[in-house]
C-alpha cells in the first residue's frame, strides 16, 4: 500500500527509521516506535532484523529492502577503503614505533625522526627496521624476520582505516575552528553574539572528545610488541577503534561540511550555520545545568516548549 520502504537516519536527531511514501510524502517512522507498534519481540527473527538494520545505518546512508547488510556486522571487515597514502603512512608508523620501542628497551637515544610515509625506505632508517626487527625476535621467540614483517604489514592494513580517519576528522576540526572564530565587530547584536560564544564553548568540547578518541587509537602503539604477539588481538582492537571513528565522523559530517562550504563572512549562510551547529552540538555537549540556566531566561511570547 506505501510502496517499498527504506531504512535511514532521520533528519536532525539522525535516528534509525523507516521511510515510505504517503500522499506523495516522506513518512519517517523511528524503528523502535515501529517495533513497539506491532509488538515486534526484539528476541523474535523480525525484532533482530530490526537491530541488525540500526546497526548499519552507522555505516552505510541508505538501506533498501534485499541490500546485503555492511561487512562490519558479518566479517569485522570495513565496508569502504583506505587510500593508498593513509596505508604507506600506516606501514610506516608501525615500523617507526617498532623502531622507537626497540630502542627504548635497549636505552639507545638515537634520533630517528619524525614518521611519514615510507619512513622505512629510507636507507638509514632500512638499517634501523632491520636491527630493531632483530631485537624483537628476541622478545617474541618462534618467528622470524619475515613473519615480523608481514604482521606488520598486516595490522598496517588495518591501521590504514584510522589514519583515514584521523586525516578527515583533523580537516574537519581545522576547517571548522578557522572560520568558526572570527573577530566579532561591535555591530553585531548581542543575541547574535551570545549564540556564537555558546557555539564556540560547545565546538571546544566536541572537538576535545574528537582529539581524545584519536588519542586513545595511538595509545594502542605504545605496545607495538603486543600488537606484534597477538595480531589477531590488535586487528580486533582496530577495527572497534576505526568503527568508533568511522561513527563519530558520520555525525559530524554534516557540520563539518557546513563549514567547509563557509566563506567565513559574517553573512546570512555564516548565522545559518552557526544555528545548525548548535543544534546538533547542544544536546551532545551541553551539559544539564546549562540547559536549566537557558530555560530560566525570559522567553519570546508564543514559545511554550523546546523539544530535542
Amino acid at each position: 500500500m506505501l510502496g517499498e520502504p527504506v531504512f535511514r537516519l532521520s533528519e536532525g536527531q539522525r535516528v534509525p527509521s523507516m521511510v515510505v511514501q504517503v500522499d506523495n510524502h516522506e513518512a519517517v517512522l523511528p524503528l523502535r516506535s515501529v517495533a513497539h507498534e506491532f509488538k515486534i519481540d526484539p528476541d523474535s527473527a523480525d525484532g533482530r532484523m530490526l537491530a541488525l538494520i540500526e546497526q548499519a545505518l552507522e555505516f552505510v546512508v541508505v538501506l533498501h529492502l534485499g541490500e546485503t547488510l555492511p561487512s562490519e556486522l558479518d566479517t569485522g571487515e570495513a565496508s569502504w577503503k583506505p587510500t593508498l597514502r593513509d596505508h604507506q603512512l600506516a606501514v610506516s608508523r608501525l615500523s617507526h614505533e617498532l623502531v622507537r620501542g626497540m630502542m627504548a628497551r635497549s636505552g639507545e637515544t638515537q634520533q630517528i625522526g619524525a614518521v611519514t610515509p615510507g619512513w622505512e625506505d629510507d636507507p638509514a632508517n632500512r638499517a634501523l627496521v632491520r636491527n630493531a626487527i632483530e631485537a624483537a625476535i628476541s622478545h617474541l621467540g618462534d618467528v622470524d624476520a619475515a613473519e615480523i614483517t608481514a604482521r606488520i604489514n598486516t595490522i598496517g592494513d588495518e591501521l590504514a582505516y584510522l589514519e583515514t580517519m584521523r586525516r578527515t576528522l583533523t580537516r574537519g576540526m581545522s576547517e571548522q575552528r578557522d572560520k568558526l572564530f572570527p573577530t566579532l565587530s561591535d555591530h553585531i547584536p548581542a543575541a547574535r553574539r551570545d549564540m556564537l560564544r555558546q557555539v564556540q564553548i560547545l565546538t571546544r568540547r566536541g572537538t576535545a572528545e574528537i582529539t581524545r578518541k584519536l588519542d586513545e587509537a595511538d595509545e594502542g602503539l605504545d605496545d607495538i610488541l603486543g600488537m606484534l604477539r597477538e595480531p589477531a588481538t590488535a586487528i580486533d582492537w582496530l577495527r572497534h577503534q576505526r568503527d568508533r571513528l568511522f561513527r563519530m565522523h558520520r555525525a559530524w559530517e554534516p557540520v563539518f561540511e557546513d563549514w567547509c562550504n563557509m566563506s567565513g563572512h559574517l553573512d546570512d549562510f555564516f548565522w545559518k550555520a552557526v544555528e545548525r551547529t548548535y543544534a546538533f552540538l547542544a544536546p551532545r555537549f551541553m551539559s544539564y545545568q546549562e540547559w536549566a540556566v537557558i530555560d530560566a531566561k525570559p522567553k519570546p511570547v508564543g514559545l511554550r516548549a523546546k523539544i530535542w
